[in-house]
């Protein structure tokens, strides 16, 4: 058992992917990291790298930190189970309480990219949006895919509040598209 270097409450507290990565495992426990690996590509609900190149690192780092430990071995490819320590709980408990602005809505990435769409040329605008709505779409048949065999707490509140959320997306992408064709002024700026 790998030994804790936490040596205070503050130690304890965990970023967004770390959080992430100590739920699934609490809600999966004894896992493996293959089999968590191939949990978060099935999540349909997360933006997390969950590439194994930084997945298993991060792993290990929450290993050292005393969060989870390794042992045993469980699955055809005989890997090592993970599960959470005491430790790991209290961070999972703090990582799920905490709210504030980073939890908000308002942190998406199209919306700060939409903030600079007169940096780029007309049709290099509406190409940005074809190709947004275009990955939001792929995103809600992944989702309406997914709820047929979706497992855990609360899984038909998060997937109708994901949903909610693409519909809105997709709602604020058709309104950008007529301001960005019909906008003369955007249109004198780029020619």
């Amino acid at each position: 058992m790998a030994k804790s270097s936490v040596q205070n409450l503050d130690e304890i507290t965990v970023n967004e992917h770390e959080g992430a990565v100590l739920a699934l495992i609490a809600r999966l426990q004894p896992v493996t990291r293959y089999a968590l690996y191939k949990a978060f590509k099935e999540l349909p609900t997360t933006s997390y790298n969950a590439s194994k190149g930084s997945l298993y690192p991060l792993i290990g780092r929450m290993i050292d930190r005393g969060f989870a430990v390794a042992g045993g071995l469980k699955g055809p490819r005989q890997g090592e189970v993970l599960k959470l320590t005491r430790l790991g709980n209290k961070a999972l408990s703090r990582w799920i309480v905490q709210t504030g602005p980073e939890q908000s809505f308002t942190r998406d990435p199209l919306l700060l990219r939409m903030m600079s769409l007169n940096d780029l040329k007309p049709t290099e605008r509406i190409r940005w949006i074809a190709d947004a709505k275009a990955a939001i779409l792929e995103k809600r048949q992944e989702i309406n895919s997914h709820r047929r065999s979706a497992e855990g707490p609360y899984m038909d509140i998060v997937q109708g509040i994901a949903l909610s959320m693409i519909e809105a997306k997709l709602e604020w992408l058709d309104r950008l598209l007529i301001q960005v064709v019909n906008d003369p002024d955007q249109k004198a700026k780029s020619t």
